[in-house]
């Protein structure tokens, strides 16, 4: 997972800040620590480069190459160990590496930390694989050209369950939360390595500083490099809510469904696979939904914009529609009411079209498209944003998402969707 997931934001954006500096070259106690090189050892590994310190930075430089018995490419790494300072505060938050490379088209760099491991070094050389090797949890990022620029990489992107051959993580946080680095870990750091890894190239990274962050600081640090995006709702382990279905159960409905959460091609994504069907006393088409419950991020800030769905469908389906539940004392019985009985405003309901496909689009709806009161036979809007400015979305509401639902209603068929995310932009 690459650079689209080094810059996303995660949980709640207003949360308090939190900014733990680990590592400076500036001389700072407590944060400047010798980084030594290593070239890879293994199996007669060819791969070499150099550690330097200069004013105010760091800069590792080099070639990954092949190690020649394997065919494979193998690694370069600069580390320090220590006691750095501790990072608990900032486990709902990310690293944020202040950083810069002459080498950004290199796709090899990674960042990993120790802790909670009687051997840094050994558990760092094997990445949970061998005995007693967890407690390194390493990520994956991607370098910017030019200027020293922050890349943040939320903790819920790092794994100490790695190949110690690719880098690569056998298994993810997203997985497994057993995998996932803890408060406690996080305050017992003991050793930080920057890599250049499993990717054959000439590389040179300058770093500036590293640093734990969460909250308010994270959000800023991911806005900047993901076009000021509020993730909502993510897969990756960055934005969790747990989905579930909801069949018809409207006077006898037969429509079905089933949601389900995989992983292909290394990216993450929640399905939605249902038949739609007439409902038998009424003889007009049912739904089925994939709701999730919880509190969102605040996305107050894009109450000028609309939410971006990022999806592929399956099929030409026309009855797709999203909708989140803002401002009401129970989102499930707005969410069914649609603002047609007593006390079932605020679920914000729109339609969006996809077109079948084999890869991910990007579908943005703009937030004055929804509206809060709509028909639950058919799921059509009864009155429309541009009619009647009470039934818009506000900043108010966006700020306190309760629930979320992607549906198909209103139109009979055999559907399917995958989402990878949803966010709240800009426009």
């Amino acid at each position: 997972m690459r650079s689209s997931l080094a810059f996303v934001a995660f949980g709640a954006a207003a949360a308090a800040a939190v900014n733990v500096p680990l590592v400076t070259f500036d001389g700072a106690a407590g944060t400047t620590f010798k980084f030594a090189q290593l070239n890879d050892p293994v199996m007669g590994g060819k791969s070499r480069g150099t550690w330097a310190v200069h004013d105010g930075y760091g800069t590792m430089a080099g070639d990954v190459v092949d190690v020649p018995s394997l065919k494979a490419p193998g690694f370069i790494k600069a580390s320090a160990d220590g006691s750095f300072a501790d990072a608990s505060a900032a486990v709902a938050g990310g690293l944020r590496l202040k950083l810069r490379s002459s080498t950004a088209d290199y796709k090899g760099f990674r960042v990993s930390f120790a802790a909670g491991t009687l051997s840094p070094s050994y558990a760092c050389a094997g990445g949970g694989s061998i005995p007693l090797s967890r407690g390194c949890f390493k990520a994956q990022f991607d370098a910017p050209k030019g200027n020293f620029t922050d890349v943040y990489i939320p903790f819920s992107q790092f794994s100490d369950k790695w190949s110690p051959a690719t880098g690569e993580q056998t298994t993810t946080c997203a997985e497994d939360s057993d995998v996932c680095p803890t408060a406690k870990a996080l305050a017992g750091i003991k050793r930080v390595e920057i890599w250049a890894e499993g990717a054959d190239g000439h590389i040179s990274i300058d770093v500036e500083s590293i640093a734990a962050v969460a909250g308010s600081v994270a959000a800023a640090d991911a806005a900047v490099g993901a076009g000021a995006a509020v993730p909502l709702v993510t897969f990756d382990g960055t934005a969790p809510h747990t989905f579930s279905t909801l069949n018809d159960p409207v006077m006898g409905g037969k429509s079905s469904g089933t949601w389900t959460v995989q992983t292909e091609g290394g990216q993450t994504f929640g399905t939605l696979a249902a038949q739609v069907v007439d409902v038998p006393k009424l003889m007009a088409p049912g739904f089925v939904t994939a709701a999730a419950d919880g509190t969102w991020a605040d996305a107050s800030s894009a109450i000028g914009g609309g939410l971006r769905l990022t999806v592929r469908s399956k099929t030409d389906y026309k009855g797709w529609r999203v909708s989140f539940a803002a401002g009401t004392l129970s989102p499930l019985y707005s969410c069914a009411g649609g603002g047609s009985i007593p006390l079932s405003r605020g679920c914000f309901k729109a339609n969006f079209d996809v077109a079948a496909g084999d890869d991910f689009v990007e579908v943005t709806i703009p937030f004055n498209k929804f509206s809060d009161k709509w028909d639950p036979k058919t799921g059509e809007q009864t009155t429309t944003c541009a009619d009647e400015s009470d039934v818009c979305p506000t900043a108010k509401s966006l700020a306190g998402i309760l629930r979320m639902e992607i549906w198909a209603e209103g139109v009979d068929g055999d559907v399917a969707i995958d989402i990878l995310r949803i966010d709240a932009v800009s426009l």
